[in-house]
């Protein structure tokens, strides 16, 4: 499957976010990612970073309704557990991904994708405490 045309919409709560709106906010972020003294170190692991910006973009679009076009497992939290993500690494990621929000985007689908990524980043914390318990590590 090819990825959808970079004008081609999905519409959240009234708002409507094109592919390449996503690719774009997903592509600063992380090359801003890469930059930062403290969010680098868990994304060491990462050695392919236009695949990792397409299946982070392919994952925005389907959470945000999109049709899938690429085959992919999203399984992120053991590898966020492994990579050593906690909360205060969770709140640098949000704050770099909402300044990237703002940047990028109009206020209303900004403020809209920034609601959605803290609560996503709410329910990893939950499991990522959840899936230490059940490896025996502390979060």
């Amino acid at each position: 499957m090819n990825p959808p045309l970079p004008e081609t919409f999905v519409t959240v709560n009234g708002q409507q976010f094109t592919h390449a709106d996503i690719f774009n906010v997903v592509d600063l972020f992380y090359s801003r990612v890469q930059e930062d003294a403290e969010l680098s170190v868990p994304f060491r692991s990462v050695h392919d970073w236009p695949e990792h910006v397409s299946r982070l973009t392919h994952f925005w679009w389907i959470r945000f309704g999109g049709e899938p076009y690429q085959w992919t497992h999203y399984n992120p939290v053991p590898k966020h557990f492994h990579a050593g993500f906690n909360a205060e690494l969770l709140a640098r990621w949000l704050k770099l991904f909402e300044r990237t929000l703002t940047e990028t985007l109009p206020e209303a689908p900004a403020q809209l994708w920034s609601e959605i990524a803290r609560r996503m980043g709410h329910a990893l914390s939950l499991k990522n405490e959840i899936y230490g318990r059940a490896q025996g590590e502390s979060v």
